[in-house]
Parts: C-alpha cells; structure tokens; sequence
C-alpha cells in the first residue's frame, strides 16, 4: 500500500482526535489572543516602579514615565507582582542598586521590567523602557547629556512607532498571530506524534524495510502526509478565525503578509514534529516532549520575557530559535513594515535542517536494525 495513502488513511480513523486538537487550537489561541487590549497608543499605562536607588538616571526615567502615565511605588518586587498579575498595573520596573553605573559602564540591563505579553499596554512599556537606556547612554557618551533633549527624542520616536494607522481589528489580528506561533507548536507536536505512532506499528515496519522503495522516499511520502495534515490545520483554524472574529482583515493590506508568515511557521513545525517523531516512539514521551519543548522554545525567544532584558547569554541562545524569528517577523509587520524577507528566509532554512536530521536519524535507526 502507498505509504502516503496509507498514512492518511491513519489520520481519517483518527478524524475525532484531529477534530479536538483542532477545537482546543481554536480556542486557546482566540482566548489568548484576543485578551490583547485595544489601546496600542498614548493612552496612559499604569506603571509600578520600584527604586533601589537615587540616581540622575533612574529619577529620569521615572520623571519621564511619569509625564503621561499613572505611576505607583513598591517596596519589593513581590508586592508590586499581585497588582501586576491582576492587572491594576500594565508593568513593573524596577531601578537596581548601581542601574546608573551599570548602564554607563557595562553592557548589561540597567533596569528590570515586567511585562505582559498579552496586554499591548505592557507591549508599550517595554519599548518604552528598551529605547531610554539607550538614548540616555549616547547623550553620555558623547558628553551632550541634556535630560530635556533626552525627553524630546523620546517623544519624537513615539510618533514614528504610534504614527502607524492600525485598525482595533489589526492590532488584535497581531496578538493572535503572536499566540498562534507557540499554540500551534504545542498542539501539531501531539497531533502528528500520535499519528506517526500509529503508523510504526511493528508489521508496517517490517513491510517498509522490504519494501523496494528506497528509504528517502518512504520518509519523503510520510512527511508529504504530515505537511497535508499541518495543511488543513492551518486553513481550517485560521480560516475559521478570520471568518470568526476578524472579518475585517478581509479588507487589510497586511493580512497576505500575515497569511505568508503563518503559513510558512505551520510547516516548519511540521518539520520539526517529524523530527520530534523520530526520538519520541511512545504516546508518553511524544506528549512530554511535546509539552516542554515548545515551552523552552518560546522562553528564550522572547515570547514572554524581552530579549533585551534576558541575561547576555540567553540572548545569544534566541538567535538560534526559529520562534524567535517569527516572532520578529510578526512585530514587522503589525508596524507595516512588510519586508520580513530575511525573517521568512531563515524560518524556511529551521524547517530544511529539521527535516535534513529527521531524515539521517530516520536512516541510522534503518540501519541499526538491518
């Protein structure tokens, strides 16, 4: 029997696991994803500020934050995290001893900041937060440090990043897209896993090494499956969404672009879960691997925590996750900026190397029981 005829035939009597992996993909990522807030722009963020220290840095920050936005102090960190994990605060920033010392004379954060990547309002933050280190350092180091010409700049930034005329419906479109990057992992992970499982049963096993078809086909027609599979996953649920709860993208010049990038991230994962198929050979395991993977993925590429803000050597680890580069594509893009070639470019090499090393173990594991 062809192998990928018969790979599908797997996934129609799997029809009912596919159909619920499909409804808990729609529902968490609209759930999460349309938790972004509406307000991306000017409107006052509720900041929680922390001081461990008297600075000229640190009070001018916090006199800057202050000038359009409600600021509340905090003892300790811990205090200030329930108010933020009930979202009385947008974040948390928190001046350590020596931030004014560390900014001017080392490389390393100054400053802590907590944000919420669910809440465009702690998004703000963050970027905020990210830029006036930054700019505070260049004026010092050029000897033309001048707090009102800090401020100035500042501003004039903040319109180039708010100038970008973005409807309600794109910028909650954004947050969907920046879930569906992690959610989808999780979940095609399982989904194929479970799939690929019950095709290595021990008398297909036996059947393909007999088989006259040469290994890199058999492992070629199995990932066509996988990839139709990711496929319909990805036209159904994205489909489903847009029909759903954002038919206005139907009209934005961005959605094609957002289409591409999703599109493109669903079948790398694809990839990756047929390379995750070939360490994973239990239910068990598959799940577990499942389930921790796109977790760590998503930690060090800054799906939760800035990148900025991660110790030196976790930033350098994020450059070598594909999530990492999704995730800068999809920033690209909800400041219409389209040119996420590059972006694209290295997401599709991620998915070309998985399935290069899928392919070797696949053979190795072949000749092992030769």
């Amino acid at each position: 029997m062809n192998t990928l005829h018969y790979f599908i035939k797997i996934a129609q009597k799997n029809k009912l696991m596919i159909t619920v992996y499909i409804v808990i993909l729609i529902f968490f990522t609209t759930l999460l994803g349309g938790s972004y807030e509406d307000t991306y722009s000017k409107s006052a963020l509720n900041i929680g500020i922390i001081k461990n220290e008297e600075s000229q840095f640190g009070d001018s920050l916090i006199e800057y934050l202050d000038k359009e936005n409600n600021i509340y102090y905090y003892d300790s960190l811990e205090s200030a995290e329930l108010d933020f994990f009930t979202r009385f605060i947008d974040g948390i920033v928190e001046i350590p001893i020596d931030s004014e010392k560390t900014l001017l004379e080392t490389d390393d954060s100054p400053i802590r900041v907590s944000t919420d990547v669910t809440n465009s309002q702690s998004i703000i933050l963050q970027r905020i937060v990210t830029k006036y280190p930054l700019y505070y350092k260049a004026l010092a180091d050029t000897g033309q440090l001048d707090l009102q010409r800090l401020s100035d700049a500042m501003d004039e930034k903040a319109e180039v990043v708010f100038s970008v005329k973005q409807s309600v419906i794109e910028k909650k479109f954004h947050g969907y897209a920046l879930v569906y990057g992690f959610v989808i992992m999780m979940l095609l992970i399982k989904l194929l896993g479970d799939l690929n499982i019950s095709f290595n049963k021990k008398d297909i096993q036996i059947r393909n090494r007999i088989s006259p078809k040469s290994n890199i086909r058999i492992k070629g027609e199995i990932s066509l499956a996988q990839i139709i599979i990711s496929f319909l996953v990805f036209a159904l649920v994205t489909g489903f969404v847009i029909i759903l709860f954002f038919p206005g993208m139907l009209k934005s010049e961005s959605l094609p672009v957002y289409l591409l990038i999703l599109f493109l991230w669903t079948m790398v994962i694809s990839l990756l879960s047929s390379l995750v198929n070939q360490i994973a050979k239990t239910k068990a395991l598959n799940a577990m691997i499942g389930n921790t993977l796109p977790i760590i993925i998503m930690f060090v590429s800054g799906s939760t925590i800035p990148v900025e803000y991660m110790p030196e050597l976790l930033q350098k680890v994020a450059k070598f996750s594909p999530l990492f580069y999704y995730n800068k594509g999809i920033l690209k893009i909800s400041e219409s900026n389209f040119d996420i070639g590059g972006e694209l470019l290295i997401i599709a090499a991620y998915g070309a190397a998985f399935y290069l090393m899928s392919l070797y173990l696949n053979k190795e594991r072949k000749l092992e029981t030769l």
